[in-house]
Formats: C-alpha cells, sequence, structure tokens
C-alpha cells in the first residue's frame, strides 16, 4: 500500500467514524390522543396552538425530535415534514 492510498484509507475511516459517533435525533411517536375526541396531532408552525396549523397526524406517527421549547417540541414527522406539537401528546 502506498503511502497515499494509507492517508486516503485512514482519512476516510475517521470520516465513517465521525459519522457514525453522532447522536442521532429522539425517535418518538405520537400517542395519549383521544380516540373519542379528534384523536389527531396538530403539527404547527410555531411553538403555540394559534401558530397555522400543517398536519394532522394520526396516532402512531413517527416523530423525530428536533429541539424543545416550553411544553412544545419541533419535530420531523415521517422524515419529512417540519414542525411544531403538544409535548404531552408524544412518546419515547
Amino acid at each position: 500500500m502506498t503511502t497515499k492510498s494509507f492517508r486516503r484509507t485512514t482519512f476516510l475511516s475517521v470520516i465513517a467514524a465521525a459519522l457514525l459517533a453522532q447522536s442521532p435525533a429522539s425517535a418518538s411517536y405520537v400517542c395519549g390522543l383521544n380516540p373519542n375526541g379528534d384523536n389527531y396531532l396538530s403539527m404547527r408552525s410555531g411553538p403555540s396552538s394559534r401558530s397555522r396549523e400543517l398536519l394532522r397526524l394520526a396516532p402512531g406517527t413517527y416523530l423525530e425530535i428536533q429541539a424543545a421549547r416550553g411544553s412544545w417540541y419541533k419535530v420531523v414527522a415521517n422524515g419529512s415534514y417540519v414542525g411544531w406539537v403538544f409535548s404531552q401528546y408524544v412518546c419515547d
């Protein structure tokens, strides 16, 4: 193995290890909704019940928590939709 090849392999190994060491976002799901009520969780544009509703999330919808502000989580739903949900209805 040449010195250049060894350096490249070492560099790529370090990059791969760094990427694997990063902690993923918290994986959670929608839970605790009243099945006799609306039975959905509103995803909103901001951390407030007055913010515009973006989506209605069904029970069991997969969420990745990105941030928290008070009683609200900024989440990614189903890997693509970003918004805010009330934390009471999010389980690990």
